[in-house]
């Protein structure tokens, strides 16, 4: 039995498919590619996105919505792994900056035309329409959890 054959809400639906395309979409990407695992992938491309400075540990957790921790432990590996440099941040040596290395541009340079066919896949049969609603109810829903998580608010 699918989703779509329960008798549930279009919210309840959308909620419970947003938990089940997180899980399948991890699962694609670790598959996609045995080099990085999906997490590690997301850390490096919000890394990338930093144009003038470099982001720290804490800047790349809030833009992810998870803990200096586990971006801690994942930058460790990315490092070890030779993806990303971490240094000390002059101005403030509580926080480590990430730097992506020479051999992450190279990486990503060889991966780039089989990520771009991965996402014309995964977003294939949705039209340009149909992605701006997709990608303005995903930011509405976003805002929302923003706000609530800022209130300290849980479920009801």
């Amino acid at each position: 039995m699918s989703m779509s054959e329960i008798d549930i809400s279009p919210r309840e639906f959308i909620y419970m498919g947003i938990h089940m395309l997180a899980n399948r979409l991890q699962i694609l990407g670790d598959r996609y590619d045995p080099t990085i695992t999906s997490k590690q992938w997301h850390v490096l491309a919000v890394i990338s996105k930093f144009e003038k400075t470099q982001p720290n540990i804490g800047d790349v957790a809030n833009v992810l919505g998870t803990s200096r921790q586990n971006i801690k432990k994942i930058a460790n590996i990315l490092q070890l792994r030779g993806f990303i440099k971490m240094e000390k941040d002059q101005k403030d040596k509580r926080n480590t900056l990430l730097h992506l290395t020479e051999q992450c541009y190279e990486y990503y340079e060889d991966k780039k035309q089989k990520e771009h066919e991965y996402l014309e896949t995964i977003f294939s049969g949705l039209d340009d329409n149909e992605l701006k609603n997709l990608m303005s109810g995903m930011g509405k829903l976003l805002g929302n959890i923003e706000h609530m998580l800022e209130e300290g608010q849980s479920s009801p």
